[in-house]
């Protein structure tokens, strides 16, 4: 990782670069590569609860999300491992993925800070 300030910066662009198809799957796989494992997978996890596969308009997410996480075997090993880190399993005792729709900067802040801390 880099600074937390940068930290956030890449996460909240990988973010929202997967919200709005903004970044082909090579570079959010780069920006990706870069960032904590709990923030890939909090990343990750936030998409999926706020763009649930039911809602038709959630596919384009969805499928950006599935090329990013089959980008490469490191990024399915990070995606997994930040899942199973005691930062990610705090947080998500602590809060829902959903509660943060819409403020997905805000929760990035939040793990970074927990992560830095």
């Amino acid at each position: 990782m880099t600074g937390p300030r940068q930290d956030k910066q890449d996460a909240a662009r990988l973010l929202r670069a997967l919200e709005n198809g903004d970044l082909d799957a090579f570079d959010a796989a780069a920006i990706a590569e870069r960032l904590d494992p709990v923030l890939v997978h909090a990343i990750v996890a936030y998409l999926r609860a706020t763009h649930p596969a039911s809602d038709p308009a959630a596919t384009p997410v969805l499928e950006r999300v599935v090329k990013l996480t089959s980008a490469s075997p490191g990024l399915i090993r990070k995606h997994k491992d930040g899942g199973e880190d005691p930062v990610s399993r705090w947080f998500e005792s602590e809060y829902t993925y959903r509660e943060f729709r819409g403020r997905g900067t805000e929760m990035i802040d939040i793990l970074v800070d927990k992560i830095e801390g």
